[in-house]
């Protein structure tokens, strides 16, 4: 590389670092909660490094429309009581090993553990799970032995799934533990279910099918997903909208 070029090429890249260091201002704002009405419940972000891992959450416009997000590594203190529910990046083998023990010595650690002891539910990518990277080569009965460790928080009321999955599954178990299930026909098997909340998922039709639920009750502001919609048709349930 010549001399110009090389000038050349140093210039774009302090121009880069310029340009990412303007925006950053902003996007710090919108890491730590600002973004969105004071009265919004909080979704807690917790990973061992703060960066583009935590951007997925923040990049949901319908989680972004319910939620205040806080990155507990952005903040000095955080009030873990308050939070809605969580997300839990990052889940490694020493901290896995720690929380189920009860060893809150790192920022990640005591996030996690007081969320556990305040009954708050906890989302963990399954991606994000440190052990799931052995399946294929750790000893089987060692593997066991830590996989228990996963058990223990599943038994705990944490949830390990997709990626993809967690949003859809934080704003459907609202509707699902809000809704209620109204009898209106004298057959047995046909019946109502009034959903009073934010979002009717595919998550929620599953459970109204299995609990043979023929139309569904919606005000006019639920948002029905996609997926949700295309279940409703596939097993002849009737979504309708209705005044509140």
């Amino acid at each position: 590389m010549d001399l110009d070029a090389l000038v050349n090429e140093i210039y774009r890249r302090v121009q880069e670092r310029v340009a990412a260091c303007e925006a950053e201002p902003e996007a710090e704002a919108n890491h730590i909660g600002v973004v969105g009405a004071e009265d919004k419940p909080v979704l807690g972000i917790i990973s061992e490094n703060h960066g583009e891992i935590c951007h997925k959450v923040y990049e949901c416009k319908q989680l972004a429309e319910y939620y205040r997000m806080r990155c507990a590594l952005l903040e000095d203190t955080w009030d873990v009581e308050n939070w809605e529910a969580v997300i839990a990046y990052t889940l490694t083998n020493e901290a896995l090993g720690k929380i189920v023990n009860g060893i809150f010595d790192t920022p990640y650690t005591k996030a996690f553990g007081k969320a556990l002891l305040c009954g708050k539910k906890i989302y963990v990518p399954e991606e994000d799970v440190e052990l799931y990277h052995y399946r294929k080569t750790a000893p089987r009965e060692y593997y066991g032995k830590l996989e228990a460790n996963l058990e223990l928080l599943k038994k705990s009321g944490v949830e390990i799934l997709p990626n993809e999955q967690i949003g859809p599954a934080i704003l459907g178990s609202e509707c699902c533990t809000s809704s209620t299930e109204v009898e209106v026909s004298a057959k047995a098997e046909e019946k109502d279910l009034a959903f009073e909340k934010r979002v009717l998922s595919e998550r929620d039709m599953i459970i109204a099918h299995q609990g043979k639920v023929t139309r569904i009750l919606v005000n006019g502001k639920t948002i029905v997903t996609d997926l949700a919609t295309d279940y409703a048709k596939k097993y002849h349930i009737v979504i309708e909208k209705v005044d509140c």
